[in-house]
């Protein structure tokens, strides 16, 4: 018994320190297309303007533009959500998987099934 009773203390002290998890704020949200570190709203805002204040590209060094990664995302039926960027991770959601992704080299994190019925994506898209 008094082995269960230590077990039990160690494992709410555990549960009392571990680090908290973090996640994008309300105001994160609300910020939108201000950060351009974290792409958290489809459309860059919740007015879905698609609108980004970055300026490194532009037409005159558009052409220069050069794939530093690729990753198939194994699903015949397309794409049809943009990614969501939040600290150096890119969520890519579509109608097979949930993939997380390292932004900078591509790795691939996680991917999770989504295990929507057959037809749902005709209805949805």
């Amino acid at each position: 018994m008094r082995r269960l009773s230590f077990l039990s203390t160690g494992v709410a002290c555990l549960l009392l320190t571990a680090p908290p998890v973090f996640s994008q704020s309300n105001q994160d949200l609300i910020k939108g297309s201000t950060n351009t570190d974290n792409v958290v709203n489809y459309g860059m805002n919740y007015g879905q303007h698609r609108y980004s204040t970055l300026t490194q590209i532009n037409k005159r060094n558009a052409k220069n533009i050069v794939p530093v990664w690729s990753l198939s995302l194994e699903s015949e039926l397309g794409e049809q959500a943009q990614p969501m960027v939040y600290e150096g991770v890119m969520y890519i959601a579509n109608a097979k998987f949930t993939i997380a992704v390292e932004a900078a080299t591509g790795k691939t994190l996680w991917r999770t099934p989504v295990n929507f019925d057959p037809a749902s994506p005709r209805v949805v898209c």
